[in-house]
């Protein structure tokens, strides 16, 4: 009998270490919040905070670099950094890869002529739907706003997409041939802003893609870049299914109450042990893309912080849900 009792304790013990390892599980939740803009900074912020929420944020370097009213400062990004956040490459300039000439390679213009009646002036035809800048010798040239501004001004560029043509003006016309000024690629996109946050004190590991969109011979490019790549696809990220350039995040539409979004991450990350990695914009203003209200992000922070569910940035999920450092290519 006594034995009989030891062995229904035993069981009862065992039984209740598997539930809570159960309970504790694998799963993982990750918030990102693409394009940098300032009401991460005044409403995503101060919540989070709140609840000792982190995240991370995808930032577009070249916006920082310059400043903009509707996006975050040097001093308020690194306000994030301090308080544990993750600073991630949203692109150069938030091009596409099928918008712009693909790598390094396919960067040069070609058939470049003088405008007439300009003898340093230049025009060309462009073969891609958006260009994201223009750079002469391994210098940025100025975009502007017309082809007359652009007559006056050495360094400077005009690009009309409905003819798709862009005029330039070099910072040395007689040293125009083919090759000489390029069009930024998607490489270079990848690659200079990682470079460009550096410079302005950040770090990025992690690539953020714009508008969530990503190719294979992209992927692949990425992988000498960045320690891991996170984009669009709408679902959960599950062990021996998940590429680390290739993570998928679930986008957070306007629309969604913290009801739907608190559901999906009991789904994904409670009851499937997954990794959900949640795609947000702006939070409390009408700016951006999808902005979400701050009731909304308020009552999902409570109850994470209630749920015990584990929040972590990207770099700390890939190491977690990876192993340390990059995975074999």
């Amino acid at each position: 009998m006594k034995r009989a009792t030891l062995a229904i304790c035993l069981l009862a013990a065992l039984l209740l270490a598997t539930a809570k390892a159960e309970a504790a599980g694998a799963g993982m939740l990750t918030l990102t919040f693409d394009d940098g803009l300032r009401s991460v900074h005044s409403h995503a912020f101060p919540i989070l905070q709140q609840y000792g929420i982190p995240a991370t944020t995808g930032i577009i370097a070249a916006r920082l670099k310059r400043g903009d009213d509707d996006f975050m400062s040097v001093p308020q990004v690194r306000e994030l950094v301090q308080a544990g956040w993750e600073v991630a490459s949203h692109g150069l300039t938030h091009r596409r890869p099928v918008d712009i000439p693909e790598g390094y390679a396919q960067e040069g213009l070609k058939n470049c002529r003088r405008v007439e009646g300009g003898a340093k002036v230049f025009e060309a035809r462009y073969g891609y739907e958006d260009l994201a800048g223009l750079t002469e010798n391994g210098r940025h040239l100025k975009e502007l706003d017309n082809e007359d501004d652009v007559k006056s001004t050495p360094g400077s560029y005009y690009f009309d997409d409905l003819i798709g043509e862009v005029v330039f003006r070099p910072l040395e016309p007689d040293d125009v041939e083919d090759g000489t000024i390029r069009a930024v690629s998607y490489e270079r996109e990848m690659e200079e802003s990682r470079e460009v946050l550096a410079e302005l004190g950040f770090a990025a590991h992690t690539y953020i893609t714009p508008h969530n969109y990503w190719t294979t011979r992209m992927r692949d490019k990425s992988r000498s870049l960045y320690d891991q790549v996170v984009t669009g696809g709408d679902d959960g990220n599950f062990p021996g299914r998940t590429d680390r350039w290739w993570i998928k995040r679930h986008v957070v539409h306007t629309a969604d109450s913290a009801e739907t979004i608190i559901a999906l991450t009991r789904k994904v990350v409670v009851e499937q042990d997954g990794w959900l990695v949640l795609c947000l914009h702006g939070v409390g203003e009408d700016v951006g893309w999808e902005p979400w209200s701050s009731a909304n992000l308020s009552a999902f922070a409570a109850w994470l912080r209630q749920s015990g569910v584990t929040v972590v940035t990207i770099a700390e999920g890939a190491k977690r849900f990876f192993g340390g450092g990059k995975a074999a290519s």
